[in-house]
């Protein structure tokens, strides 16, 4: 074989393994570059991320916040709790939009003494490198819940009567003064639609119920035990009902045992709509010619829907402490 020829050979062979390490090499600088731009696109991701959690945990809390906040029944404060939760959301950038592929989804629900926050944001990341390879934007979901509540407010031995908010401040009584208390008169209201205490001088007999809207009719046994001490424990909305206007004088016989006494008693308004509770001391009964009740109250009104439970020795008022934490 001729030199020449060899040299040829050799040279296209020298050609062809340059060619093939070109191709080696564009394809190894693709598959880098392609690394390198998951890696920063999925830390732009991940930047997103904190910020929407950082978003949704504020929105959960102020949620939280606007539902111990709010008085009503449950739809109300739960709204109150959705519409707080969207208003964080969209100061921040964070408005409902899922045309944009952009959800803010609050949910609030309701227990017997808490209520429960939850926010899903949902946000497109827009991808720069990873848009090369058919990736244009990544789905980037947060969740966060947070729960509002409070230790029970409790009371023991509560008298099942209803007194109206007018009754204060005037009448409270400072029984650690050496001036004795001037006990007040408290008389039933009238039959008909005044079964609710219409001034400070007027009481009616509950059975310590939930009215949520609907008329709360008990009947004299059922208050006779809540005053006998007989296993309630209830917890009150917004709304306690009176029962219906009557002189039931075994009721007064009932009460009368209890004299004298100082205990846990629920302050409404004109409407029923509870007010709070309040320590009220009980120094005299009359059930047969006045059928009034005689005392006076020594602590203002507080601890607003408390559990009522009949179990524990002693009258006690108890007020909790408000407590809002995120869950996740």
């Amino acid at each position: 074989m001729k030199e020449s020829q060899i040299m040829r050979r050799t040279l296209f062979g020298k050609s062809a393994e340059a060619g093939q390490v070109i191709v080696i090499f564009v394809v190894a600088i693709v598959a880098i570059i392609g690394m390198v731009g998951l890696v920063l696109d999925g830390g732009s991701a991940f930047s997103q991320r904190r910020d929407e959690q950082n978003v949704a945990d504020l929105a959960a809390v102020a949620g939280a916040t606007a539902y111990l906040n709010t008085t009503g029944p449950s739809s109300t404060k739960e709204a109150a709790a959705v519409g707080a939760a969207q208003a964080i959301a969209s100061a921040n950038g964070y408005t409902h939009e899922p045309t944009a592929g952009l959800t803010v989804d609050v949910l609030a629900t309701s227990t017997t003494l808490a209520g429960t926050v939850r926010v899903d944001l949902t946000k497109p990341h827009r991808n720069n490198f990873a848009a090369v390879m058919g990736m244009p934007t990544w789905p980037v979901s947060v969740t966060a819940t947070a729960v509002s509540s409070s230790n029970p407010n409790r009371a023991t031995e509560a008298l099942p009567i209803l007194f109206n908010a007018e009754a204060f401040p005037g009448a409270i009584c400072d029984i650690t003064a050496p001036t004795p208390c001037s006990e007040e008169v408290y008389q039933m209201p009238g039959a008909g639609n005044e079964d609710v205490p219409q001034d400070g001088t007027q009481f009616n007999w509950t059975i310590f119920c939930q009215a949520s809207g609907n008329a709360c009719n008990g009947n004299s046994e059922g208050v006779r035990d809540l005053i006998e001490g007989a296993g309630a424990d209830v917890s009150l909305d917004d709304d306690i009902g009176p029962l219906n206007a009557g002189a039931h004088t075994t009721l007064f016989n009932a009460l009368e045992l209890k004299v004298p006494g100082t205990f846990p008693v629920p302050i409404v308004d004109d409407d029923g709509n509870m007010v709070g509770f309040a320590y009220f001391m009980l120094t005299g009964v009359e059930g047969t010619s006045e059928k009034v009740i005689r005392g006076y109250f020594v602590s203002p009104v507080n601890a607003e829907g408390l559990t009522i439970d009949e179990s524990g020795p002693g009258a006690t008022l108890e007020t909790g402490v408000n407590i809002i934490k995120l869950t996740n």
